[in-house]
């Protein structure tokens, strides 16, 4: 029997990888049974969640302000569970009813010690009370900033304060999902390529390495997943990424990228110079 969450609605906005973000839906809805699942593009795709057209979403800070400013207008349960095409549910059975006690749940930052470092918008729920909050005129909108820095950092006193939000606790987002680090236990879902090689088996990796765009491809989270599969030993799904980065990128920016990622940058060139030994290698 799928985890009964009729009181939630299941939703991506996605106009740049929205097949990606289809399945993170189809995916999360095989396990659990939600009161509604929704797909906002402009593309035309079908499947089991209900598609809702939108004007294209060109860019991170449209993304920001339609979810802030816009997605209250279509849910109609007590929450919702917003999720990207890079995150979605892995083990329903993590599903705790206390997160339905908080008005915002996402994985927590690591790098935030302030005491507001609950936040992760890419697989987090929220409560149509808090959607209803960020539409408000006195939600402090910032040209260029993610939204969920938005709500959980640049707004998080204005909200608690005028709104009575409650933002989830770190032990309980910790159950929730994580992003950033190995998982401290099982979670309900996670966010993040950079944590694909945990939770996508390695055929099906490469066929969704097609479906990605020229931006993520270029971005820290895939070089990590890249050097994970390297870790690993994992040369046949490494070359087949890799080769995508190769074909859009020259070895100074692979480097700078990596550079990045890596906790002693200063090794990254020779670290590039080994990938293409090794790429050449595998070459035969």
């Amino acid at each position: 029997m799928l985890l009964d969450l009729s009181q939630i609605t299941l939703c991506a906005a996605d106009c740049t990888t929205p097949h990606l973000a289809a399945r993170a839906l189809e995916l999360s809805m095989k396990q659990c049974c939600f009161g509604d699942a929704l797909l906002f593009t402009d593309a035309t795709i079908s499947g089991s969640f209900k598609t809702i057209s939108i004007k294209r979403l060109r860019s991170k800070n449209d993304y920001s302000q339609f979810i802030i400013k816009s997605l209250a207008q279509y849910i109609k349960t007590p929450f919702v569970l917003v999720v990207q095409w890079d995150g979605y549910v892995v083990d329903p059975s993590a599903w705790n009813p206390t997160f339905l006690d908080y008005d915002y749940c996402g994985a927590v930052w690591p790098h935030h010690t302030d005491g507001k470092n609950v936040g992760n918008g890419g697989f987090s729920l929220r409560s149509t009370k808090l959607l209803r909050a960020t539409h408000s005129a006195d939600f402090k909108f910032i040209e260029n900033f993610p939204e969920d820095d938005l709500i959980c950092r640049v707004n998080h006193e204005r909200l608690v304060q005028n709104y009575g939000i409650r933002f989830a606790p770190e032990s309980l987002a910790q159950q929730f999902s994580y992003e950033w680090g190995a998982p401290a236990g099982p979670t309900f879902g996670f966010h993040s390529l950079s944590n694909f090689w945990r939770h996508v088996d390695d055929t099906e990796m490469i066929g969704l390495a097609d479906h990605l765009d020229s931006a993520t491809i270029r971005s820290t989270t895939y070089m990590f997943l890249m050097l994970t599969y390297f870790a690993q030993k994992k040369f046949t799904l490494w070359r087949a990424l890799y080769g995508k980065l190769r074909n859009l990128a020259a070895s100074d920016e692979i480097t700078q990228i990596m550079a990045r990622v890596i906790q002693r940058p200063e090794l990254a060139p020779t670290n590039v110079q080994t990938w293409e030994k090794t790429w050449a290698d595998l070459a035969g």
